[in-house]
């Protein structure tokens, strides 16, 4: 009786562990479709945001420096003798126009799907070395693949951010981008001479995470490598289509 009786406590305590692991099981499919949802909403989301700033530099800003040019050129042929300063000022204007078209060129959404992967990072490249802020080498292996939009959209805004990181917080000097086209996927690997960090801090590992997290929303994986005064790498590894 009291092996019967034992029998059926036990049947009943290993009936509630399963049900409670299949609930753990459950409830950690949820949280994670629901990050993957939230994150996915805070991308599009994002994406309206750079259309908007996109449509405002050009529809705007733009217009301004436009106009501010044309007046320059009117005041530079009424003056017999065109003042230095008057010749650098318009000088000044027209690298800035150049400069807001291209960044509103890389943030607008649907200009990044209508290029290739190859041509969206070339273009961001010459954005960089125009400025001179930094020397960026851009390298490709294989042969170009077509990428499916949602795929080649988020791959580009994780190197964007990872080259607006290197230029907040590394303090580097150059920065080197190679992307190679395999079989089955994209591999790009973002590296520089800068200061680099501890990659277990949590402070610096907020943004990373969010790097991660966009790259496993699309099937892929990302992986960040850095050593104090060693400069950081990511490499980041993404299929063509979903």
């Amino acid at each position: 009786m009291i092996f019967l009786l034992g029998g059926i406590v036990f049947y009943f305590i290993a009936k509630f562990i399963k049900k409670q692991k299949e609930h753990e099981v459950e409830l950690k499919l949820i949280k994670q479709e629901f990050e993957k949802q939230s994150l996915q909403s805070q991308i599009e989301i994002q994406e309206q945001t750079f259309n908007a700033i996109s449509q405002e530099i050009h529809d705007n800003v733009g217009q301004m420096l436009s106009l501010a040019k044309v007046q320059m050129n009117i005041a530079e042929e009424q003056l017999k003798n065109s003042p230095s300063h008057l010749k650098d000022a318009k000088e000044n204007i027209t690298r800035a126009l150049d400069d807001l078209r291209d960044i509103a060129k890389n943030l607008n959404t649907d200009r990044i799907e209508e290029l290739d992967f190859v041509q969206i990072l070339q273009t961001e490249v010459d954005r960089l070395n125009k400025i001179k802020k930094i020397e960026c080498n851009f390298s490709v292996i294989g042969a170009n693949r077509k990428m499916g939009n949602k795929h080649k959209l988020i791959a580009f805004r994780i190197i964007q951010e990872s080259i607006n990181n290197i230029l907040k917080h590394a303090n580097a000097s150059k920065i080197n981008i190679t992307i190679n086209f395999t079989k089955k996927e994209l591999n790009a690997t973002i590296t520089d001479n800068g200061i680099g960090f501890n990659t277990s801090v949590k402070s610096n590992g907020l943004g990373l995470q969010n790097i991660i997290k966009r790259a496993i929303l699309i099937g892929g994986n990302a992986i960040v490598k850095s050593e104090i005064d060693k400069g950081t790498s990511i490499t980041i590894n993404i299929p063509y289509e979903q």
